[in-house]
């Protein structure tokens, strides 16, 4: 390659100089010695001889960066978001710059609060390219198929799994790399319409310890439950869960055999709420449990509803091979609970009152120490 360029370095001034004839000819031998083709041939020609390689290594950017004085300050509002993207942070910086200012967390000044504020969500990616890395691992699944299994529809067929107060739920196994013995797992619920998200751990996936927690999940609903989704596993298809569906009246469907997207809502919070959080440890013990418990029924839950957006797909339309996806603005759960008209306004002040007296700060302090006792007790377990 470096032939190549003092090769055009010498012939370009000579280039511009001939006639076509001449032109034709040298472009003939240029391509033949190079390989080049001879349409990029001609283009690299003229940008040699109109600047020059070596005018071009010297010349210095004039300009200055415009957003080079809040690169630390947007680095610790992100990481307080929890890695958000450009997207979805862009719409959460108002509110992380309100919370900062009013608890006094991060000293900004004016000028640094209006280019934040002004800031797009391309810039932030930008800025933030490389600051993190996150390895995404896959589990063995642990769904059977089990019974009334005929008795309860597929969700495809019903209207009312759109309604607001329909969980979607799923188990998230924490066993490690072996699925050999009793250990904790995760009941992941998030509510179809606001993505309201709660989770609770249980001791191994048998059918009474799963409506035990979804009993407690129904305690911490800001909304009546109105019915659950799930898919086709024996943890959820049985005469307990059966059960407590006829005496709370809630409806009850499943999701298609092999068919995953019918519950993408609660799939893709497995893995934003529940694994790149907790990790891939093994938990296995009940202070591990009631650990994990009381990370759920407190701080994560609140921070990730009241401070963590997301998008909600639209519409798509498909453009050739290509399919072209329209997302709405990212909204948290709580803001999207405030926009619907048939959510009980005294749910609506609870709501409000609890968010004004949240410091997002403080609730990731306190998440990433009780994460590093979990971390802890599985490390000297493993070392016992």
């Amino acid at each position: 390659m470096h032939s190549k360029n003092e090769l055009t370095a010498a012939v370009a001034p000579r280039y511009f100089k001939a006639t076509k004839q001449e032109k034709r000819l040298m472009l003939d031998e240029y391509c033949a010695n190079t390989g080049l083709d001879r349409k990029y041939t001609s283009r690299k020609m003229k940008k040699d001889f109109l600047d020059p390689p070596e005018e071009r290594r010297t010349r210095k950017r004039n300009r200055p960066s415009t957003y080079g004085v809040v690169l630390t300050p947007l680095v610790a509002l992100w990481q307080i978001a929890d890695c958000l993207c450009g997207w979805r942070l862009k719409e959460q910086l108002p509110v992380l710059i309100q919370k900062a200012t009013s608890f006094d967390e991060l000293p900004l000044s004016e000028q640094q609060t209006v280019l934040l504020q002004s800031i797009s969500p391309a810039t932030i990616d930008r800025m933030l390219k490389g600051q993190w890395r996150l390895k995404r691992k896959k589990t063995n699944s642990q769904t059977k198929k089990g019974n009334p299994y005929s008795l309860i529809p597929f969700a495809v067929d019903l209207e009312k799994v759109c309604d607001v107060g329909i969980l979607e739920i799923d188990l998230v196994a924490h066993c490690g790399g072996s699925a050999v013995g009793s250990f904790v797992n995760t009941l992941s619920t998030t509510e179809f319409t606001s993505g309201w998200q709660e989770s609770e751990a249980i001791m191994g996936k048998h059918k009474e310890a799963v409506r035990a927690g979804l009993v407690e999940i129904q305690k911490r609903l800001p909304i009546p439950l109105k019915g659950i989704d799930f898919d086709s596993g024996s943890e959820f298809v049985n005469d307990v869960i059966w059960q407590f569906c006829q005496e709370m009246k809630l409806t009850i469907s499943k999701s298609r055999p092999y068919t995953k997207n019918d519950n993408a809502h609660i799939e893709q919070k497995n893995w934003t709420n529940v694994r790149r959080i907790i990790g891939y440890l093994r938990l296995d013990t009940e202070e591990e449990r009631d650990l994990l418990n009381d990370l759920y029924r407190n701080e994560l839950r609140l921070y990730i509803n009241f401070f963590q957006p997301s998008g909600k797909l639209i519409s798509k339309q498909r453009v050739g091979s290509k399919v072209k996806r329209i997302y709405d603005k990212p909204k948290t759960p709580y803001q999207r609970l405030l926009e619907r008209d048939d959510v009980d306004p005294a749910n609506k002040r609870k709501l409000r009152a609890i968010y004004d007296e949240l410091n997002p700060f403080e609730l990731k302090r306190r998440i990433d120490d009780k994460l590093a006792k979990l971390v802890s007790l599985a490390q000297r377990k493993g070392a016992a």
